[in-house]
Formats: structure tokens, sequence, C-alpha cells
């Protein structure tokens, strides 16, 4: 089964099969992230993985918040590994993306200050020049995110209705209809035997708070947006045009087997401009956890 069979499948469950033809011109493909758990010394250093110890060059340094606590290990991903599926081609051909988080905080990345909390490295270096660091002593007391490998697949994604493609959608669909998309987002599962957790790479996100890509744009230009303060302030009709140039470099869902949970059951996105993509600052990259 082809992914838009899939996806038609998903909405003809939903009563939406009349309005697939409408609905799948906005659908984006995205990569899904599977996990495999497995001990670490059977992962081959370099190779797209979670938890464990990272692979990071000989003279890397690691994240801490600025009052010194170690930022968490989360996963890494290899680009040529990817690169097969990144059929929208957001990402560099060739290198290792390494994403770290402060799980014992767990900022929302709705605070401007959040920003300490959460890094994303780019390592341009050959996998075979890599080597596999110990993960720091303190935070072992807190638990540790077991090892898996990863594998991938192409999923195709369509947009929430709180997002900046709101708009778009109730071009579509009616109030009922509506009703049942919103349905649609949040309770339907791929056929597939996939894990219930829901990793992903580009496309569109699988949201649990309402729109991310407004609150990326504000929060990275100083705006507080923990309540409406960032969403009221005159800057922000200025900035909203910008949202649309954020896109979802990672979906990083709870694990309670390999031993991590985001808030209650909940998620990690992690965004970035394209432009800053394209451009391989990925230290320009934000967070947002939402939970349930």
């Amino acid at each position: 089964m082809s992914n838009a069979e899939k996806l038609k499948k998903g909405l003809k469950e939903f009563s939406l099969d009349h309005k697939v033809e409408e609905l799948l011109p906005l659908a984006k493909e995205s990569i899904r992230m599977m996990v495999n758990q497995k001990p670490e010394e059977n992962i081959q250093i370099g190779s797209s993985k979670v938890g464990g110890c990272p692979d990071v060059p000989s003279d890397f340094s690691w994240p801490h918040t600025n009052d010194n606590r170690p930022l968490y290990f989360l996963c890494q991903l290899n680009l040529k590994e990817i690169k097969p599926y990144d059929t929208n081609r957001l990402l560099p051909a060739d290198g290792t993306l390494s994403f770290f988080y402060d799980a014992i905080e767990q900022p929302w990345g709705y605070d401007p200050k959040d920003h300490d909390g959460f890094k994303v490295y780019y390592f341009s270096q050959e996998t075979s020049s890599l080597d596999r660091m110990e993960i720091p002593a303190s935070l072992h007391e807190y638990g540790n995110i077991d090892s898996a490998a990863l594998q991938f697949q192409n999923e195709l994604t369509l947009p929430s209705l709180d997002s900046p493609y709101s708009m778009e959608l109730q071009e579509i669909l009616n109030e009922e209809e509506t009703d049942s998309y919103r349905d649609f987002e949040y309770e339907w599962m791929e056929v597939d035997d996939l894990s219930r957790a829901t990793h992903r790479i580009d496309g569109y996100p699988d949201s649990i708070q309402g729109d991310m890509y407004l609150e990326c744009q504000l929060v990275t230009n100083g705006l507080y947006c923990g309540d409406s303060t960032g969403y009221s302030d005159p800057l922000r009709k200025e900035l909203e045009a910008g949202a649309t140039d954020w896109r979802l470099l990672l979906q990083f869902d709870s694990e309670d087997d390999l031993g991590f949970m985001w808030g209650d059951s909940g998620r990690l996105y992690y965004w970035i401009r394209e432009e800053d993509c394209k451009n391989k600052q990925f230290d320009k990259a934000w967070v947002v956890l939402q939970c349930f």
C-alpha cells in the first residue's frame, strides 16, 4: 500500500473520503523513525541511533545549561542513511546531526530564556573519525536513556487545524467536516504495525497543544509565549508572516521503554528555519515541548 493510499484509508475512516482529492495536495512527506532497542555495543559508531552515548569528534565538549547542568543526549542522525528518504531535500547530504536536551528540567520552549536547555550539533566529519563519548557521571543518578538503532520510512502528513495552514483547510472543509478532520488529527494511527511513539523528521508535526510555527517565530524574536504576552505584542503582526519559514527538524516522542518521558506522555519538537537548515546553522534550532 502506497503512502497516498494509507492516507486515503485514514481519511475514509473519518468520513472524509469525499475530500481526499482536495486534501492530498496539502500533504507533505515526512521521514518516520522507528526504534529497535539494542545494546550500545551492537550499534556501529556513526550510525543513526537513540540514547546511549553519542558519537562525536575528539574535540567535542559536552553541552551544559547556563547553571552548569549537563544536557542529555537524545539521538544522532547519520545523514547519509537518511538521504534516500529526504524527498523534500531539507537536510545536508552527509554528516551527522546530534540532539541534546535538558531532560531534568524539561524547558517548554515558550520563553526566550529556554535557549540553553537544548542543543543541535552538525558534524561534517566522516563517521569513521567519530568517537563514542561517555555520558557525564552526574546524569546517571537521574536515569539513562537506553540505546536503540533507528530505521526510516517515508510517511505522508497533513497540516493541523491549529497551524498557519488552517485557512487552506477551512476553504476545503465545512463545519461538520472540520470536526471530523480534527478527530482524524488526534485519533488516527497508521495501519502499519509501527511503534505507538511517533518520531519523525520534516513533514507536519503531530501537535498536541496547538500551533508551534508562530510560537517559534515569536519566541526566537524575543517574545514570551507562555501566556498571551507575545501573541498580543505589537511586533506580532510584523513577525507573523515568517511563521511558515519554520520546518520540523525532529519530532521526538516519549518512549517509556527506553527511559524518557516528556511531560505527561508528550513530545519534543525541534524546529528550524528552512534557510538556517540549508546553511547548516543548526545552532539556530528551537525546541517546543507539548504534552497531554
